[in-house]
């Protein structure tokens, strides 16, 4: 009997033992989300719904990330394919944001664990969202120069509206603990966005000279036949890890509004201008398809009006008392050949390509060509003598 209490204690030791199981629990200190955060290297200021302010995204502007995993022994190629990861996941920013924490997005991802977590590599585009002008990227091995996104882009048909149509560079191969953010926020994927469009902006200038009882009085200002369309490709070198982007099937004869008239903008351009360049209203700058000269057909086409006072308080007054003459005049500029060194020297100079992330400011100055008086009095025919004789 006591030989079967020990084999039954025995037994119930072998028990307890195979029932006991060890548990490490991984909690929130292990399985991270992942973070985001950006970098503008440009400033750009832009009156509108999606803009970039500064060198951040303004506070509920949101940006798309698509994002690609593969094994722990293996790096990102520069034909990645279809993202595998986030496909895509749509960020809303927050400007107080300083770890990327607080960029919210839906469904939240985690870094992946383990002793050789897969790597995650990351690209982005900005603005996202319906009526940006920007189609959703696709990705292709096939497709030449447009493995990491090509997009399909039309500006927008009025300047306010335009958006800021940033990429940003591919960071590739993350790790949660060695993430391009920094060792303060190991869990943060920081972007680096690039400008994929040229920052166009006019001015406008009365000539020196003129005297103050001559007002120029700018009416419109028109641009024609501008490239409006195109498909941004974006290509990723896996030797150097960097991240190159370029158009193509840059097309479109679009023509846009230059409304300068920041009081009352629905009254059209009519300013008077003075001997200084006219201001910008950051509703006025164009966000245009990068674009070359060489076909000559982009043109600037301002009207305005020359009216000559009696006093310069009149002319000041601009009310029509004391008006001595008015002319209007309309002259079509060509970006490509009517081009000249400074608002004083008239001599030609080669046009200004419209390249990305280019920021290009035209200063127009009208001046009229005052009417001048010179004379010559013509000889005296050959004298004749003339005799009379009076007695």
């Amino acid at each position: 009997m006591k030989k079967i209490m020990i084999l039954a204690a025995a037994a119930a030791l072998v028990l307890a033992s195979c029932a006991k199981t060890e548990i490490t629990s991984i909690n929130e200190e292990t399985v991270k989300p992942i973070g985001f955060s950006s970098y503008t290297p440009r400033s750009l200021s832009k009156a509108g719904e999606t803009y970039v302010n500064g060198n951040a995204f303004e506070t509920g502007k949101t940006f798309a990330v698509y994002s690609w995993s593969v094994a722990n022994a293996s790096a990102l190629t520069a034909t990645p394919g279809t993202p595998n990861f986030m496909n895509p996941a749509v960020v809303t920013w927050n400007n107080d944001t300083t770890d990327g924490d607080g960029n919210t997005y839906s469904p939240v991802r985690y870094w992946p664990a383990g002793d050789s977590p897969d790597k995650l590599s990351f690209t982005a585009y900005y603005p996202a969202g319906d009526g940006t002008g920007i189609t959703a990227p696709t990705f292709s091995d096939s497709e030449a120069n447009g493995a990491v996104g090509t997009y399909a882009f039309t500006a927008k048909s009025a300047s306010v509206n335009m958006v800021d149509f940033c990429v940003a560079d591919v960071v590739n191969d993350q790790v949660y603990g060695s993430t391009n953010a920094g060792a303060s926020y190991p869990n943060t994927v920081k972007f680096t966005f690039k400008h994929q469009l040229a920052k166009i902006q006019f001015k406008f200038k009365k000539a020196t000279g003129l005297g103050a009882t001559t007002v120029i009085e700018l009416v419109d200002a028109e641009l024609s036949k501008i490239n409006n369309t195109g498909t941004l490709k974006a290509s990723y070198n896996a030797s150097t890890h960097g991240t190159s982007t370029a158009w193509y099937s840059v097309s479109g004869t679009a023509g846009y509004e230059v409304t300068l008239n920041t009081e009352d903008p629905e009254s059209g351009s009519e300013i008077v201008l003075s001997e200084s360049p006219s201001a910008i209203d950051p509703a006025d700058i164009f966000l245009m398809v990068p674009q070359n000269m060489a076909a000559s057909t982009q043109t600037l086409t301002v009207t305005w009006k020359v009216k000559v006072y009696d006093t310069a308080d009149n002319a000041n007054a601009n009310n029509g008392t004391g008006l001595l003459s008015e002319t209007t005049n309309t002259k079509a500029l060509s970006l490509f050949s009517d081009l000249v060194t400074s608002d004083t020297d008239n001599t030609t100079v080669s046009a200004i390509n419209w390249e990305m992330n280019n920021f290009i400011t035209y200063t127009i100055t009208i001046g009229p060509k005052p009417i001048w008086f010179t004379g010559t009095v013509t000889g005296w025919d050959t004298e004749q003598d003339g005799y009379f004789n009076v007695n």
